[in-house]
This record gives C-alpha cells, sequence and structure tokens, in this order.
C-alpha cells in the first residue's frame, strides 16, 4: 500500500467532525510549504509521521478532555 493510499484509507475510517478536522491540518500543511511559508524540514516530516502514526493507532485524545485534565 502506498503512502496516498494509507492516508485514503485513514481519512475514510474517521467520523465527518474529524475529517474536517483534519481537512483543517492538510490545508495548513499544504500552504505551510508554498514559496512564502517555512520549509518542512526533516525534523517537522518526522514529527508529521509520528502524529498520523499516533492517529492510525488512535493514540489521541480530544481536546476537551486534555484541557480538562490539566485544569486549562
Amino acid at each position: 500500500m502506498t503512502m496516498r493510499e494509507e492516508l485514503h484509507q485513514l481519512v475514510d475510517e474517521l467520523s465527518d467532525t474529524k475529517a474536517a478536522l483534519v481537512r483543517e491540518w492538510l490545508h495548513d500543511l499544504r500552504d505551510a510549504n508554498d514559496e512564502d511559508g517555512p520549509p518542512l524540514n526533516g525534523e517537522a516530516l518526522a514529527s508529521l509521521d509520528r502524529g498520523l502514526a499516533d492517529l492510525a493507532a488512535r493514540r489521541v485524545k480530544h481536546l476537551a478532555d486534555y484541557e480538562r485534565e490539566r485544569g486549562l
């Protein structure tokens, strides 16, 4: 399976709410790699890979839960 195929599969498994959030993130990533945006270096790409792996493994929590746990 190619990386793009895997990404498509992950997106297909998301709820509509989560898909909307991921769409915003992908727009931000795409725009960050334009001529006026900062370059995506190896460290940034590795961080994105770790984040995608966490999403795929469902090692994520809702922002509201994170904020509540930290008293924010």
